[in-house]
């Protein structure tokens, strides 16, 4: 016998793994089972389809206190219609903003569609669903029910249970406690700890100690929402909003501390399955500067900040007072300050970065140097690429303002007036350019004796 009689030849189909869908033709006696099978091969193609995209929100399912509902005692969110494929592949839709009450338990059990019909995620993993104070991470699923009766030909009592017209797709909202023990060194009274929750949702500390080596491939798992992954959080769920609830109702609701947009499969690390442990000798080493997941975690960086930031203005009534170190201990690598106006409620240039080391220093006898607003989405791309600032360790950010909108501002158009940071690990962008400058709006401070 030849070596090579095992080996799989070129064209020759591999079979294993395939999709089998019913060979239908005239004549053949087709049963319920059958028609199954075609369901299955149908849902299998489509989940293969959702996994080459990847998991995550595609858009919407952005949650909120809901004003109107919203107790106490009685937790209400305003999740928005959206889209998002979970780790199994399925895509899960919510076609209408809806309110969801955190407090009201739904017995599942008296909705589940009967067994004969395909369903790769019943059960889901327990959690916590009527919950008290605590952390928790708001979460979509899917969720099976029958609709309707369809008549039968009586000739299997037994399938009498199974005569539901229609089985219905939908989705289910999930509240799930994370492990206070993972938190427990942050203080919730400190103002500084919905950042920090959130950065440990990131995963900062294990981000910050695979940097030590970057030649060996960091862990595929890692962060508040990967931990909870081993107990309540299955492949079916996407996580859409991080909450945090006291005696008092709700204290915050985070969304893009756990929110992610859709994470494709990283071919170059071999990043496709996060659930499963991946054999560092089977993957690239330069897997910890190539994977996929760092540019989606770091625009979630960005956005979270933002979010938060809003918050801050919305709640506080001198937000020109405020300053950035009570409340964030983590910057993302980007960022954009509203600033006050006499029109428009904002943030003070002078106070904001008060503790914060910024380029150029504040007392330095150099202004907050202008930059043209046409270059702040390659900043901000060039700067997904970067690490959050810990303000502790005294790293500098460069801090900006777009010279259209200072211009504007001067001449009484009504726009907010900005500041923009950037990571002090990205190249300066503040520079003059011959025939882009105007004299006026740019840096030219030192040079050749210009104002």
């Amino acid at each position: 016998m030849s070596t090579l009689d095992n080996v799989l030849q070129l064209q020759q189909p591999v079979k294993e793994g395939g999709i089998r869908t019913v060979n239908f033709f005239n004549g053949r006696l087709l049963t319920s089972k059958d028609l199954t099978r075609e369901q299955v091969a149908r849902r299998e193609a489509d989940a293969r389809l959702g996994l080459a995209l990847g998991d995550g929100v595609a858009f919407g399912l952005e949650a909120a206190r809901d004003a109107d509902l919203d107790q106490p005692s009685a937790p209400v969110l305003r999740v928005r219609a959206g889209l998002a494929v979970n780790r199994a592949g399925q895509t899960l839709c919510l076609t209408a903003d809806t309110s969801v009450a955190l407090t009201r338990r739904f017995d599942a059990g008296e909705a589940t569609a009967c067994d004969c019909v395909f369903a790769n995620c019943n059960p889901l993993a327990d959690g916590v669903y009527v919950a008290g104070a605590g952390v928790y991470v708001l979460t979509i699923a899917p969720a099976q029910t029958s609709e309707g009766r369809a008549p039968t030909n009586g000739l299997d009592p037994s399938n009498v249970r199974c005569n539901t017209d229609a089985t219905v797709d939908g989705v289910q909202f999930r509240l799930l406690a994370l492990n206070p023990l993972r938190f427990a060194d942050l203080d919730p009274s400190s103002s500084q700890f919905r950042n920090r929750l959130a950065y440990r949702c990131f995963g900062i500390e294990a981000r910050d100690s695979n940097a030590l080596d970057p030649w060996q491939n960091d862990p595929p798992n890692y962060g508040l929402v990967d931990e909870l992954r081993d107990s309540a959080l299955s492949d079916c769920d996407v996580p859409i909003a991080l909450v945090y609830w006291t005696s008092a109702g709700l204290n915050f609701v985070d969304t893009w501390a756990v929110r992610r947009r859709l994470l494709e499969p990283d071919a170059l690390s071999g990043y496709a399955f996060q659930r499963n442990p991946l054999d560092p000798a089977e993957l690239s080493s330069f897997a910890f500067q190539a994977r996929a997941r760092r540019l989606v975690e770091t625009h979630a960086m960005c956005a979270q900040f933002q979010q938060h930031l809003a918050d801050l203005l919305a709640a506080s009534a001198a937000p020109s007072a405020l300053i950035a170190t009570q409340y964030f201990r983590y910057l993302p690598p980007f960022g954009i300050v509203p600033l006050h106006s006499l029109a428009l409620r904002g943030f003070s240039d002078t106070t904001f970065f008060t503790g914060i080391v910024r380029r150029p220093a504040p007392g330095s006898g150099q202004s907050t140097p202008f930059i043209d607003a046409r270059l702040l989405g390659a900043l901000q791309a060039q700067a997904l690429a970067s690490t959050p600032t810990d303000v502790n360790q005294k790293e500098f950010v460069w801090v900006y303002r777009p010279w259209q909108n200072v211009k504007a501002s001067r001449e009484g158009e009504p726009v907010q007036p900005m500041l923009v940071f950037a990571s002090g690990q990205l190249p300066d962008i503040a520079v003059a350019r011959f025939d882009m400058a105007r004299l006026d709006y740019s840096n030219l401070a030192g040079c050749c004796g210009a104002p």
